[in-house]
């Protein structure tokens, strides 16, 4: 009885967890640091390289979120986390994925706000047809 209650659960649940028709990606930086890693230029060229072949014949609307943020402890955060979305959108453009509508941001951490806020948030927005469209 209690397996069919566990089956039940989980079909009714389908619905609950929506999905999310954006791509996000984070940039990690080392504290006072606006310089991104070798290995997080590899991350995000892997990143990119995915997104430009799921949405490589995209013809709708298209919207990137790029975001910069520090930790509060850091050296000038208001600073850094400006230096850090120049890097982060500088990348995006080097490796040619500043597509749509490009909307900036930067934020400051305070402590314990999160596990790591010395990052770029990166997020691609894409209309339908997106991984979330039914069809219908």
């Amino acid at each position: 009885m209690r397996k069919l209650y566990v089956i039940l659960l989980v079909l009714m649940s389908g619905h609950v967890f929506a999905c999310m028709p954006g791509e996000n990606f984070d940039i990690y930086f080392p504290p006072n640091s606006a310089i991104i890693p070798t290995d997080e230029i590899l991350r995000l060229a892997n990143w990119v390289v995915d997104q430009k072949i799921t949405y490589a014949n995209h013809k709708t609307k298209e919207t990137m979120l790029v975001s910069g943020h520090a930790e509060e402890n850091e050296q000038n955060p208001a600073q850094l986390a400006q230096a850090r979305l120049a890097a982060g959108k500088a990348m995006l453009d080097q490796l040619g994925f500043l597509r749509g509508t490009l909307k900036t941001s930067s934020r400051i951490y305070s402590k314990n706000d999160v596990e790591n806020g010395r990052r770029v948030e990166i997020s691609f927005e894409p209309d339908c047809p997106n991984k979330c469209c039914t069809g219908q």
